[in-house]
């Protein structure tokens, strides 16, 4: 092929390359404008109502076991004597929870439909030898996978236990953290302890924070929720001094309210002691901060008139149970109120004096019951509701039993908190929000639980079909 002929083809071609790159570079260009029509079509949503053929269920911890009460088994927690259990609302022991120590009542499951208002609560004589004796008295609790103690301690003369229940199918893995008066007790022993599925287990405190003069306890759960108490036992050299348990907190709130404290001195040979007038064996007010929070707490008594008397502050440092003591408890208190500027957890030790005898509690914070909602309020043999009214308005509260008997109605004023008559199955419901406690105080025996609110469920769920 000749020279000329070359050149002219190899223009051709390249005259056709620009023409094909410019018609392709065209069409990118409409094609990235151009909206291509689609079709869309919705999945259909169908709600499922999840609750039900579903139940709701609570723990009752079953007989206060006293770790070395066998001397031949110094580290095994001996269930020793029967609690009697009360039930409010429509609900039934439908199983109970298997103990490595057997004995006495073993821990019950109690179940009722979801959402239908239930509780239940436990009271217990607690003799066993010659160096314990009291009264023990409790909330049964829904499951959970995270909660908080706090109460007891480790010193000379008391054992401080935790148990740890387990109603599931399935094993539970718990870690336990423990916190003093300086802060996370690092040197504890807390590795996981293994629940079995159907079981009960109690382990001793005092093995992982020996010799802590303030206690807390965070609990925390997988594979399956669990729930947690405490028992304290404390006697001085073999004389019994007291017994008392401890319900547990959901999560940390600025504010706490915990109704029933009370610290009688009914002995008649009460003089003048070391401190002056103040009471001889005091309310004692403990909180922690979780997370290491900085802040500050202050404490409050509510009494039935709606006074409200300022007890003092606690510093908030570091991870650390910091503690108030009240020199002198006014009579007509039946409530403290902490108002913290972080989240906390707390409780509040209070006794009773006797000639002969000597008993004392750690009262639980108790959550908020929503306005206009029926709550199950069990109340044991020889048990007082308190309800405690934080609200700017006067609440009308109406105790309503669930078996035989009348409905009844009581009033609490505006920043009040109040003894009210009521039934041991009973359901309340108030007019604006409160909190609730049972307290227990007889000849030389003290103890108090709190009302616990219903778990809360989301009854629905929306699936999406395709």
């Amino acid at each position: 092929m000749s020279t000329p002929n070359r050149v002219v083809r190899g223009a051709v071609r390249a005259a056709t390359g620009v023409v094909v790159v410019g018609a392709a570079a065209t069409a990118v260009l409409l094609l990235s404008t151009f909206t291509a029509p689609s079709i869309e079509r919705t999945p259909p949503a169908v709600t499922v109502d999840t609750q039900q053929d579903s139940t709701q269920e609570l723990v009752c911890v079953g007989s206060f076991a006293v770790l070395g009460a066998d001397p031949g088994r110094p580290e095994a927690a001996i269930p020793v004597g029967n609690p009697s259990l009360v039930i409010a609302g429509d609900a039934e022991i439908t199983e109970t929870l298997a103990r490595a120590v057997e004995g006495g009542g073993e821990p019950s499951v109690i179940a009722a439909p979801a959402g239908e208002p239930f509780g239940a609560a436990q009271v217990q004589d607690v003799e066993s030898g010659e160096t314990t004796r009291g009264v023990a008295a409790s909330a049964c609790a829904a499951p959970l996978n995270e909660q908080w103690l706090l109460g007891g301690d480790t010193l000379e003369g008391v054992t401080t236990t935790l148990n740890l229940g387990n109603p599931g199918e399935v094993p539970a893995t718990v870690q336990i953290s423990t916190f003093d008066e300086d802060g996370r007790v690092e040197g504890a022993q807390s590795t996981a302890v293994l629940v079995p599925p159907g079981t009960q287990q109690t382990v001793s405190l005092n093995g992982y924070a020996p010799n802590r003069a303030r206690l807390a306890v965070k609990v925390e759960s997988t594979g399956a929720p669990i729930t947690a108490s405490l028992n304290v036992v404390h006697a001085l050299a073999i004389d019994p001094f007291a017994v008392a348990t401890v319900t547990r907190q959901s999560e940390p709130a600025t504010t706490l309210v915990v109704p029933g404290v009370a610290n009688a001195d009914r002995s008649t040979e009460s003089g003048p002691n070391d401190v002056g007038d103040s009471d001889p064996f005091k309310v004692t007010v403990r909180v922690l901060a979780p997370g290491g929070q900085t802040g500050t707490a202050q404490v409050r008594a509510l009494s039935a008139d709606g006074d409200s008397l300022d007890l003092g502050t606690i510093a908030l440092v570091g991870d650390a149970v910091g503690q108030l003591e009240v020199a002198n408890w006014p009579d007509s208190a039946n409530a403290i109120v902490v108002d913290a500027d972080v989240p906390v957890i707390g409780g509040v030790f209070g006794s009773i004096d006797t000639d002969d005898q000597h008993d004392y509690a750690w009262f639980t914070p108790a959550p908020e019951l929503a306005a206009d909602e029926l709550v199950a309020a069990p109340v044991v043999g020889g048990g007082r509701l308190v309800i405690a009214n934080l609200s700017d308005e006067e609440a009308t509260v109406e105790l309503i039993p669930t078996g035989d008997g009348e409905s009844r109605s009581a009033r609490v004023p505006a920043g009040a908190a109040a003894v009210v008559p009521a039934t041991s199955d009973g359901l309340l419901s108030s007019s604006v929000p409160v909190h609730a406690g049972v307290r227990y105080l007889d000849g030389g025996d003290i103890e108090g639980y709190p009302v616990l609110a219903p778990a809360v469920r989301d009854g629905t769920l929306t699936v999406y079909t395709r």
